[in-house]
């Protein structure tokens, strides 16, 4: 993206982004898109957009920064991650007085309890009416702990803070491939519901290990920026599951920068400031007092931008497959996001101005070439772009009969006799098995039968077949 086009996109945000990419010395890509993953989540659950009657969506994004160990994208997380620890700092301080206080309000509360309990069992009794328990009697509910970030990502704790929470959280790590590793399906694949969910902001309910009490989430919303090396996420598109996980990531990979010494400062008070303003819009409320987000609906102007847009995908997808063709699919959604967005950070860069009324084309349009015309170029780059070595794809399209047909033992000459594409010579064949072996997907078995030794490949047994 050049800058006039950057400029145009990133509006009143274009100038921080790069004086925080010149600091940390890192692409300008990289800040951009942990600014997006934060800001949404600040946002949270606040503000849906609506570009029509019949589809909302929540402000979730998710971004995957693609580059070498050496890359920056650590540093690049830094510049926006550290203003959301500052402020997590000053919440947590926050919430220890507030704690503090009702741990004293609720010891005298439980003396007043005690207090009634003997008075309504000596009224009892003697056979009297047992006096009314006294307000003082109860504290009421404890002070709740607000998060922005989290870093546990285990599916009951994630559930159970959003639960109190409401608005959402932010998921950011280092690297994000050993957690999505982690919901293959030789790890039983158990948590990939619950994160599918999680972009889409729908209510949700989780058993508790040890409550027979389930935890109930109004709207799954989590947000999530993190880091991947080229290498690890070649590893992921070998063994992704075809569900759409990986598709949803807005994903940059650009080239690396120069290495040099910065000569500007960042404003990291601009930034705090800008989180601290999205996290103050309220919700909605429902007639029986419960929460709900206000709706923000696209001008009409904005929905035919849109209705264009979509149109323009359809087309994209025609010349494209695999993983990249299911990210085009998803863009129209995201456009609706991250126009969403969009509009909201202009807001929070300008004090003294109401909240965003609605989408207009101008914040669809910025939307559009963001994500068809910067962000398709780098998901091509990242896993679409390149034609996927012939070893890969057949080692996807063993996989695939592993799955479909619930294979646990078998031989190379199985693979070969079905002539499926690109399996159809018996080097094809010998490759692709390499490839999920390196994978840990199969382990070759040897068996002595007196001449030359029988081979047969054993899939892992934490592999998930034939579902």
């Amino acid at each position: 993206m050049n800058d006039a086009d950057f400029n145009e996109v990133f509006g009143p945000w274009a100038g921080w982004i790069k004086t925080a990419a010149e600091v940390k010395n890192v692409p300008s890509d990289y800040v951009a898109m942990t600014l997006l993953s934060v800001a949404s989540a600040a946002i949270g659950n606040t503000r849906w957009a609506v570009p029509w009657n019949g589809w909302k969506e929540p402000p979730v994004l998710w971004s995957m920064l693609v580059g070498d160990p050496s890359a920056g994208k650590s540093p690049a997380l830094d510049s926006v991650l550290d203003p959301v620890k500052e402020i997590e700092r000053i919440l947590s301080e926050e919430y220890r007085r507030a704690r503090d206080e009702w741990d004293g309000e609720n010891e005298l509360a439980s003396l007043a309890l005690a207090q009634w309990k003997a008075d309504a069992k000596a009224a009892l009794a003697e056979g009297n009416e047992p006096p009314q328990k006294p307000d003082e009697a109860d504290a009421g509910r404890p002070p709740v702990r607000e998060r922005i970030s989290i870093t546990d990502i285990t599916t009951e704790k994630v559930a159970d803070l959003l639960s109190s929470t409401w608005r959402g959280l932010l998921l950011a790590r280092d690297e994000l491939s050993g957690w999505l590793s982690s919901m293959d399906r030789y790890n039983g694949g158990g948590d990939r519901p619950f994160w599918l969910e999680a972009y889409g902001g729908r209510s949700y309910t989780i058993d508790r290990k040890n409550s027979p009490e389930p935890i109930v989430v109004d709207h799954l919303s989590v947000a999530i920026v993190g880091g991947t090396q080229p290498d690890r996420l070649a590893e992921l598109l070998v063994k992704a599951d075809d569900d759409g996980l990986l598709a949803r990531f807005m994903v940059v990979f650009p080239d690396p920068v120069p290495i040099a010494r910065p000569s500007s400062a960042l404003d990291e008070h601009r930034m705090t400031e800008a989180i601290n303003r999205l996290r103050s819009l309220p919700h909605a409320i429902e007639e029986d007092g419960g929460k709900r987000p206000f709706f923000v609906h696209f001008s009409e102007a904005g929905a035919d931008t849109l209705q264009g847009f979509r149109e323009q995908c359809r087309g994209w997808e025609a010349g494209a497959s695999g993983l990249f063709k299911s990210h085009i699919g998803k863009m129209p959604g995201l456009v609706v996001r991250v126009a969403n967005v969009l509009a909201h950070l202009d807001w929070a860069a300008s004090e003294g101005t109401q909240y965003p009324s609605e989408i207009d084309e101008t914040h669809v349009g910025r939307a559009c070439h963001f994500v068809g015309e910067y962000l398709r170029h780098h998901a091509y780059r990242a896993y679409g772009a390149a034609k996927v070595p012939a070893e890969v794809e057949g080692a996807q399209s063993i996989a695939s009969v592993i799955r479909s047909e619930g294979l646990r033992v078998f031989k190379a000459r199985d693979i070969y006799n079905r002539r499926r594409t690109g399996l159809t010579k018996s080097q094809q064949v010998k490759a692709a098995i390499s490839v999920l072996i390196e994978a840990d997907w199969l382990r070759e078995v040897r068996a002595a039968t007196g001449g030359s030794p029988s081979v047969d490949y054993a899939v892992n047994p934490k592999l998930e077949v034939g579902k």
